[in-house]
């Protein structure tokens, strides 16, 4: 983070001592540099300001949580998968960093979508302010051994379904026949992905988009040296900016879908007058890094989403706005060890092994959805995705040799999303819980009891809980060990 420099090297100093508070995080004897009380309570009153301006604007942002007690952090599930592996050395310091990077993030984002109004009762510089804030509250606090046990202790992030709803709505008993249903839906897809490529159903006219492809693709090595470059104390692939552009570019499938009508084509979210809308002319991939943790390895994660105007369907499936979410874990040996996608509610979850993995064996009752394994995915770069009409539903994937003509999409990255410009200011795509306001579907009225909240609404990324019956989250960093295996020699 950035330090003003010129007052007598104080900060300078003080950015030294928690450096060395943090790494020698297990010495009882390290004592907290000194710092006014008032100074300390001034910052912690500041956060709280920020808060309830926040909250009273309506402008949180539902990515990353809060961490109660440290209002200078936020944390997700991977991060929060750590809070019982870093002690005292520099893998606590890496933690920390990650969880404060994360707030600063978030609060950006915050305080850009402020109306004029409520950012006016702020001050100007209130960004700065909060930054020399939380390094000072970094120093100050979590120098103290028992203040770093506080935030282990306290670095969760809730479950995302509302047991509430599961009570109210008799789950062990509506449960079953939302389970059957599933079940239905799993055969379905099975009978599509059965049907020879040529033979598909094609509605309206087959059209393809992908992103520029500048550089050509890396080979496995290119991956595997780009993966084991940059590793940080926690075991976690950072590549860099440039490493990152090669490596989305590398794995980029071809969107192909079966365009019958304009809710069919890919475009960009856009606020015009107050309303939200996908902007066809526009064509985007929004790209956003994840991770995964498997057998000891934290395996990097890259996410291709997409979005629709709508589901054009006439059922309580249909509504506004819908999207794909494309998500390839790479292994440590460069090579793609599985492929998922989600539509961008949380729904429709679907896996793709490659020759690494296999399904794990186990039996799944009424109470607990089997994974959905439609086809392996085949070797080679780049994948096609033949998508449906109307209901975006992947049909198959397949590697194109020689790929026909795309229409261009550009690159953004998906925190775009959480700002986007609304022509008076900022705004973002999310509104409570994460949700896309305008996306509800009729089906939330018949699938509450399920707990998920407001099923087949669009949701930020973070919030997707991707099993109705059952519980399981699109970004829970076991989820892939919990469902896969090495396929072994």
């Amino acid at each position: 983070m950035r330090r003003r420099f010129g007052i007598g090297g104080r900060r300078a100093l003080q950015g030294a001592l928690l450096s060395a508070g943090l790494l020698l995080s297990g010495c009882a004897t390290v004592a907290p540099p000194p710092v006014r009380q008032a100074g300390h309570a001034s910052c912690r009153q500041l956060f709280r300001d920020v808060d309830r301006v926040v909250a009273d604007a309506g402008v949180r942002d539902h990515g990353p949580y809060a961490v109660a007690g440290f209002p200078y952090l936020r944390i997700d599930r991977f991060y929060a998968s750590f809070r019982d592996q870093v002690g005292g050395d520099g893998r606590f310091s890496d933690w920390v960093r990650q969880l404060a990077n994360l707030d600063k993030k978030a609060r950006r984002f915050e305080l850009r979508n402020l109306p004029v109004a409520f950012a006016a009762r702020l001050g100007a510089g209130v960004g700065a302010r909060l930054d020399r804030c939380r390094q000072q509250l970094l120093h100050t606090e979590l120098a103290r051994p028992e203040q770093r046990a506080r935030l282990r202790r306290r670095a969760r992030v809730p479950d995302g379904y509302a047991t509430w709803q599961r009570v109210v709505g008799l789950y062990p008993l509506t449960a079953l026949f939302v389970s059957a249903g599933v079940r239905r839906w799993h055969a379905e897809v099975r009978r599509t992905f059965a049907i020879p490529l040529a033979r598909l159903p094609v509605a309206g006219t087959l059209v393809r988009w992908a992103p520029a492809i500048t550089g050509g693709r890396l080979d496995r090595a290119g991956v595997h040296a780009i993966l084991q470059r940059h590793v940080d104390a926690l075991g976690i692939p950072r590549p860099g900016a440039a490493a990152l552009d090669q490596l989305f570019t590398t794995f980029a499938p071809v969107w192909e879908v079966d365009v019958a009508n304009a809710d069919d084509r890919i475009g960009t979210p856009v606020w015009r007058d107050g309303r939200l809308s996908v902007d066809t002319k526009r064509p985007v991939v929004f790209r956003k890094l994840s991770y995964t943790r498997f057998h000891g390895h934290v395996l990097l994660q890259l996410n291709y989403i997409v979005w629709f105007p709508a589901r054009d369907s006439h059922d309580i499936y249909g509504g506004r706005f819908d999207g794909i979410d494309w998500r390839v874990t790479l292994g440590p040996d460069g090579e793609p060890w599985l492929y998922d996608a989600i539509h961008n509610c949380g729904c429709y979850h679907e896996f793709f092994p490659t020759r690494h993995l296999r399904l794990k064996g186990g039996r799944y009752g009424p109470y607990s959805e089997p994974p959905l394994v439609p086809q392996p995915a085949p070797p080679g770069q780049p994948l096609v995705l033949r998508i449906a009409h109307q209901t975006h539903e992947i049909q198959r994937i397949y590697h194109a040799g020689h790929p026909s003509p795309a229409l261009p999409m550009a690159w953004r990255d998906y925190g775009a999303l959480r700002s986007l410009p609304d022509g008076r200011g900022y705004r973002s795509m999310f509104g409570a819980h994460g949700i896309v306001p305008g996306s509800e579907r009729p089906e939330r009225f018949l699938l509450w009891p399920m707990g998920v909240r407001s099923p087949g609404a669009m949701r930020q990324w973070g919030r997707h809980d991707t099993a109705f019956v059952g519980r399981r989250h699109f970004d829970d960093p076991y989820l892939i060990q919990s469902l896969f295996a090495p396929a072994g020699p």
